[in-house]
């Protein structure tokens, strides 16, 4: 069904001949002085993806490529806009009504059965209508968007991995912030940001000297400073250890570290620091988890990029909340079983 030679003039039947315009050959009828300018066809289809990820194809029950899948697909009729055919088309290939939510693909396409064609494909919702294999379907189903039969047009693959490119990132954050809901913001693999946690392990000596110049210094955290340099420093490296290791180790596993931020504070009781001193120096821990994996990170050009940072700052907040919360407790059994009144938690004098 290519598109046919005109032989004869359509309004008065004189031989057609061809005459060169516009550097190209065309019908020209000599008697009524009249060139024919042919166009390519249009064409439509429509890419329906469903809330798993599989695409809406059609077996064609005609041909051309009878027996191969397509785009619920159609030419444009006459009176109507490309957007009115595709949904159209789709409704009478699959039974779905169906919204246009945006122009994915358009291209010129040479087909062997139909000449050439304008492809224009659009992105289309399902609003309602049950899915039926109607004109020109065999059948009709929905298949993985990544893992599609055969195609009958290359105009629909490309169609198909725009879309892909249009979606991935948005993807790629819904299953992150799947796998942070489901495993408690712990439990490294399937979350964008264990990258960033990677940086942590590979300089968590660097995170802690810079750490140990401030703790030294800052002014709320002045018994620090009187501690040997080695001392203050492996207190620094124990808590980003146990931060690397709370983020490797399932929720099941996790006792012994909480245990430890227990035991923290009743260490740092005995050993005469104030509450708001540990509190602080946990702190300052965090603010070097930031400050160094930033730094190191600089990326923050694509909205995956900065979903990726903000579930990473997520993810330490949630750590470094729940260790000052054990530390804090710890401290506070420490003073009952010392005897003094719970008041003493926060010394009288206030440091800024």
């Amino acid at each position: 069904m290519n598109q046919k030679t005109r032989q004869f003039c359509p309004q008065c039947k004189t031989a057609i001949k061809l005459k060169i315009e516009e550097d190209r050959e065309r019908d020209y009828c000599p008697e009524c002085d009249r060139i024919f300018y042919d166009n390519p066809l249009p064409v439509v289809s429509a890419v329906i993806v469903n809330d798993n990820r599989e695409v809406l194809l059609v077996l064609r029950d005609r041909e051309p490529h009878e027996g191969i899948w397509c785009l619920p697909s159609g030419f444009v009729e006459l009176k109507e806009t490309i957007q009115e055919a595709v949904i159209r088309e789709t409704k009478e290939e699959t039974g779905v009504a169906g919204r246009v939510v945006r122009l994915l693909d358009s291209q010129s396409y040479y087909d062997e059965f139909y000449g050439d064609l304008i492809w224009v494909t659009f992105e289309v919702e399902h609003v309602s209508g049950k899915i039926k294999a109607g004109d020109d379907a065999r059948e009709v189903g929905f298949f993985p968007i990544t893992d599609l039969p055969e195609l009958a047009f290359s105009s629909n693959t490309k169609a198909i991995n725009r879309y892909l490119d249009l979606h991935r990132d948005l993807w790629k954050m819904q299953d992150s912030y799947l796998a942070f809901e489901g495993g408690d913001a712990t439990s490294s693999g399937g979350m964008l940001s264990d990258s960033l946690f990677d940086i942590i392990i590979r300089d968590a000596d660097i995170i802690t000297l810079n750490w140990v110049s401030e703790v030294t210094t800052h002014p709320t955290t002045k018994s620090y400073a009187m501690d040997a340099h080695d001392k203050v420093y492996d207190k620094g490296l124990k808590v980003v250890v146990k931060f690397a290791s709370w983020i490797s180790h399932p929720r099941d596993e996790q006792k012994d570290i909480w245990k430890y931020f227990k035991k923290i504070g009743k260490k740092r009781f005995k050993h005469g620091y104030r509450l708001p001193e540990v509190v602080s120096a946990l702190s300052l821990v965090r603010k070097h988890i930031f400050a160094h994996v930033l730094a190191e990170w600089q990326t923050w050009k694509n909205p995956l990029e900065i979903y990726t940072s903000m579930e990473f700052m997520t993810r330490v907040n949630l750590f470094f909340d729940r260790a000052n919360y054990q530390i804090t407790k710890g401290f506070e059994k420490a003073i009952i079983k010392a005897g003094k009144n719970k008041d003493n938690i926060i010394p009288g004098e206030e440091q800024n």
